[in-house]
């Protein structure tokens, strides 16, 4: 590992504070700030990620082959019953929270 020799001791003063605030910063994110970062779009990240999570579960199962899905729980109500109330409920949340937003 290459070690830069600096004889400034501003430059080796700020470089020691850069470092000590990139500790700092990544300390404060915690494990989920690490995938989605900070900032003003990190609920739709997370938000667009749960979403797309239930997406996918829905497109497994319902490709699934019938003989392997439960005999009481079947497409229609995957789809009636979970899929377009949690997507819906999505999209009003990101309706919602914009024209919060935009009100401020």
């Amino acid at each position: 590992m290459n070690k830069l020799e600096v004889q400034d001791p501003k430059v080796v003063s700020r470089i020691i504070a850069a470092n000590a605030e990139s500790e700092k910063r990544k300390a404060e994110l915690g494990f989920l700030g690490k995938f989605y970062g900070s900032g003003e779009n990190v609920r739709l990240y997370i938000v667009g990620t749960i979403a797309l999570a239930v997406l996918i579960i829905a497109l497994v199962y319902t490709l699934t082959p019938a003989k392997y899905r439960s005999a009481d729980f079947g497409l229609k109500e995957m789809w009636t019953m979970v899929v377009l109330p949690v997507e819906s409920t999505i999209i009003g949340y990101l309706i919602g929270s914009r024209s919060k937003e935009s009100k401020e």
